[in-house]
């Protein structure tokens, strides 16, 4: 009998015998017989479809998607941040293999030249917690300094308006780009997870913010921050 995804118990850490790999042959992720859940499974595709070379995650936490991109793309370079230094200690337990490409990091800090850049920097359900003043702006600003290539926001989309938040970052002159594309990752046949890249890319345009999952037509720029994110958050975890 077919379990529904409620009933699914995710597998956080992938292993070979899982039959998780990416194939090129036809550009997508493979599972086999692991339950990943779908903002892992379009992150981890997003790195294959991309081809990049190196990535970076904000806010890596316990590391286990650090270990499963080492795992699926064992050439590309993988290295994160977390601003806990608990959770950092929690990740050299969890995951030993990736403890050396994890560091201390507070991506709403003033930028640091001391923190690695990456062709494809990501962050996966992080931004949307940042909701004291304009935190969650300068994280954002320093994500795209980070970034070579691309920025890729798997994050509740009700929270930020994270599309107008980028531009009106980048017409700042907070983003160093010269132009900013968004285009949007499809999982299950529907827009799942925003890619911003520095130039037009492979994968679709976005064409309506509002068609990711739980972004609502409510008028995000005008609520308070507080209040943005309170209505289903946990569904992005």
């Amino acid at each position: 009998m077919a379990l529904s995804s409620s009933e699914w118990t995710w597998t956080a850490i992938l292993a070979l015998t899982n039959r998780v790999y990416y194939d090129r042959d036809v550009a997508e992720l493979k599972v086999g017989d692991a339950f990943v859940h779908p903002n892992h499974h379009s992150i981890y595709d997003i790195v294959g479809k991309l081809g990049v070379t190196s990535v970076f995650e904000v806010g890596c936490g316990g590391g286990d998607h650090l270990r499963n991109l080492h795992l699926l793309y064992p050439e590309t370079t993988v290295r994160g941040g977390d601003r806990s230094t608990e959770q950092l200690r929690f990740l050299k337990q969890r995951n030993p293999e990736v403890a050396e490409q994890a560091m201390l990091q507070d991506i709403t800090m003033p930028f640091s030249t001391q923190w690695p850049k990456a062709e494809l920097v990501y962050s996966q359900a992080v931004i949307m917690h940042i909701k004291t003043a304009v935190s969650h702006l300068n994280a954002l600003a320093n994500m795209f300094k980070l970034a070579e290539k691309y920025v890729v926001l798997m994050e509740n989309y009700g929270c930020h308006p994270f599309v107008d938040d980028v531009k009106r970052l980048h017409e700042g002159g907070h983003i160093g780009w010269n132009d900013v594309h968004f285009h949007v990752h499809h999982h299950g046949g529907r827009p799942y997870c925003l890619v911003v890249s520095k130039e037009p890319c492979l994968l679709a345009l976005l064409d309506d913010y509002f068609e990711l999952p739980l972004a609502k037509k409510n008028s995000l720029l005008n609520r308070p921050l507080s209040l943005r994110c309170r209505t289903a958050e946990g569904e992005r975890v």
